[in-house]
């Protein structure tokens, strides 16, 4: 799984117009020089080798090229188109004609409650074969997708909801957590920063946009948005992702390796007293109402 944000035509010196043979020559070329074993104990060419290697995974299939360039190229225009249309949708069969589409969906369901997930997925499919609308269907076949780790198959399924309706915030949702996942974290970024905006107080939203900052190294935005997740969480009575949160944000000064006195730590002092005060708050709420 890649983590970081990679331009893949770069990593192999190749243009986004190189065919399947000159991305395959320039693997060889670049793997030779670079392999570990004609390398031994230089840890920047390791890195260099697991590079090209996930370059060359992703554009020597045409399937995941393909998506790789609609992540990494067009994401925005995507969005802004799917805004743009002025569809309604659906969240469930309407027609009596579509009754059989519903039966199915439901028995996805219980196959999915008996964590028979490759038989819900199945039955989810049959009922959006029936009614291309089922944005029901699409949606939980998303969620077993994610728990499969098919990552590709979550990003087809939401540019279908999206297409229908650009208003179902769980669909960028699903939409990040994969782009993220494949290693898109612009796109990710993009997912959820729509969420947020069509849900203010999303706090995983926040919490996973932090996480993708992160990795861009945006240590201030990482920082915002995990100081507004913890406050969201805290209003939640979630302690237990408040913690996390605590220790997310501990972690970025240790990987930052930055001093006392650093604008940073004074960030992220701010951020620690803000969350507390928050929890104190939130705490104080529920002792006087338990009263």
């Amino acid at each position: 799984m890649i983590q970081q944000s990679q331009d893949y035509y770069s990593i192999l010196q190749l243009s986004p117009d190189a065919t399947p043979e000159d991305i395959k020559i320039a693997f060889r070329r670049l793997a030779r020089k670079y392999h570990p074993d004609l390398n031994p104990n230089n840890t920047a060419t390791t890195e260099q080798f697991q590079q090209i290697s996930q370059a060359y995974e992703v554009l020597s299939d045409e399937k995941k090229r393909h998506r790789y360039y609609l992540e990494r190229y067009v994401p925005r225009y995507n969005h802004n188109h799917h805004r743009s249309q002025k569809t309604t949708g659906k969240n469930h069969p309407q027609s009596s004609s579509n009754r059989q589409a519903q039966r199915l969906y439901n028995q996805g369901l219980k196959k999915s409650q008996h964590q028979q997930y490759q038989k819900a997925v199945a039955k989810y499919t049959k009922a959006i074969n029936i009614d291309s609308q089922f944005i029901d269907a699409y949606l939980k076949r998303c969620e077993i997708y994610y728990k499969l780790g098919n990552y590709q198959e979550i990003l087809d399924d939401c540019y279908q909801i999206i297409k229908i309706n650009p208003s179902i915030i769980k669909a960028f949702y699903y939409q990040g957590r994969a782009r993220y996942s494949l290693g898109y974290i612009p796109g990710a970024i993009d997912s959820y920063s729509e969420v947020i905006r069509q849900a203010p107080n999303h706090a995983q939203a926040y919490y996973y946009r932090a996480i993708a900052y992160r990795n861009t190294k945006e240590t201030d935005l990482a920082l915002k948005d995990f100081q507004i997740a913890g406050k969201l969480f805290i209003a939640q009575g979630n302690q237990k992702a408040y913690l996390l949160i605590k220790q997310n944000i501990s972690s970025l000064t240790t990987a930052n390796s930055q001093t006392a006195n650093s604008p940073l730590e004074h960030l992220v002092g701010a951020c620690f007293k803000a969350l507390q005060n928050s929890f104190k708050t939130a705490a104080s709420v529920v002792k006087i109402l338990t009263k």
